[in-house]
């Protein structure tokens, strides 16, 4: 899947690492930090979640066996906080570049 930060979202770095999210449509607020603010700042709408986990967890070579799961959790803690909406699946991307997919 392929999931970029909601339209309703806006988000800034505080500090090195630090983000501060907030969903302007209800005001609730949010603040990721360390490797959680490293997954946010990473999501751009293109680069499906899977490869976004695999260049963070590159990024720490040391993390425990736990954090590939730990980072699907977060993705999917922050779809259903609505901070993440998804744009398209990689398969879907390649059938549209074959030709072969519908319009969007």
């Amino acid at each position: 899947m392929v999931h970029r930060h909601a339209r309703a979202v806006v988000s800034v770095e505080t500090a090195a690492g630090r983000w501060a999210v907030a969903d302007v449509t209800d005001f609730r607020q949010f603040v990721l930090t360390g490797t959680s603010g490293a997954l946010w700042r990473s999501f751009d709408g293109h680069a499906p979640d899977g490869e976004l986990v695999d260049r963070l967890l590159a990024a720490y070579p040391g993390h425990p066996a736990s954090a590939r799961a730990e980072c699907r959790a977060l993705i999917d803690e922050l779809v259903t906080l609505r901070l993440l909406e998804p744009t398209h699946r990689p398969e879907q991307e390649q059938a549209d570049d074959a030709g072969n997919g519908a319009a969007r």
